[in-house]
Order: structure tokens, then sequence, then C-alpha cells
């Protein structure tokens, strides 16, 4: 983290991009955690960097450049429960009690709406993993959740770009 923070300082976005993708998978990985651990605007969505690093000229397999950057954008999402799990204690009682009311339902669907949150990639899951983590939410179902469907769509846009970015440059160089 502070490597790619020290980077974007120097040489700004495009060299934080850079130095993701000469990481190769590893790269993918740190994308999808630094990408998805911001709240609300990401200013490093996994996506992009997913989309070129599957360029099939840089010798990549596109299967692990998604699960790699799902991997890290699962976790890197989970920091917001903890956000949630904090922010229990400064909200006022009353808050609390009407978060608290839904909580059955959410016991019986949190996983499943944590899971079409990290699927769909313009979705802010921030707005549920707050409220998550003020129920207490259990952990381990809500970060493998998180991962599946984090790893589904970046598995997707992988194979988008291993299949799509010869389009893509013809669009920008016509």
């Amino acid at each position: 983290m502070i490597v790619s923070s020290a980077t974007f300082a120097a040489e700004g976005l495009h060299g934080l991009y850079s130095f993701l993708m000469g990481l190769g998978y590893a790269g993918a990985f740190f994308s999808g955690l630094i990408g998805t651990s911001t709240l609300m605007i990401s200013i490093l969505p996994p996506q992009i960097v997913v989309f070129i690093l599957s360029d099939p000229h840089l010798g990549f397999n596109p299967f692990l450049i998604g699960v790699a950057a799902g991997i890290g954008a699962g976790i890197g999402q989970y920091a917001h429960y903890y956000i949630g799990e904090g922010g229990r204690y400064v909200v006022p009682q009353r808050y609390r009690a009407k978060i608290d009311a839904w909580e059955p339902r959410v016991e019986r669907y949190g996983a499943i709406l944590i899971f079409l949150f990290a699927i769909t990639p313009l979705t802010p899951d921030d707005l549920i993993w707050i409220p998550l983590g003020m129920m207490k939410y259990q952990k381990k179902k809500a970060l493998t959740a998180a991962i599946i469907g984090k790893t589904v769509m970046l598995i997707a846009f992988a194979y988008a770009g291993y299949y799509g970015i010869h389009l893509f440059r013809r669009w920008l160089n016509p």
C-alpha cells in the first residue's frame, strides 16, 4: 500500500496503473484490494486494470487475473464492514434499534444481497457493508459472498479484455 501510494504521488495515476500491471497477477490482486477499499468512488477501479492485464499479448491467463483481482476486491470491500462495526458505537440508540430490526431478514438474505451488489460493477457496495457491520452480520458469510461476487464479475471483465481489447484499440486508433 505504501509503495503504491508513493508511486501514485510520484507519477500520478498512469504510473500506478503501470506499476500494478508490471506486477502481473499480484498487480491484479492489489488493484482489487486498493480499488474497492475506498469509500464510494474508487480512484483505481480494478475492472480497468483487469481488462488491460488480460490483453493476450501480455501472456497472462484471464481466468487467473480475474480470480486474483476478485479475491483482492472481496477483501477490500470487507474493510467497510469494520467501518460499520465501529460506527455502531457512534450512532444514536434509536437508529441502532432500527438497524437491528432488519437483522432477521439480513440473516436470511444477507449473503445473496452481498453477492448481488458485488457482482454488479456500478453499485456502491459500501451502502450495504456499513449497515452489515453495524448489525454484526456473520463475517465469514459476508467475506465469502463478497469474494465470490467480485471474482465472477472480474473474471467477466478479464475475458472481455482478452477477447475485446483489440476492438477497444481499434476504436481509440481508427
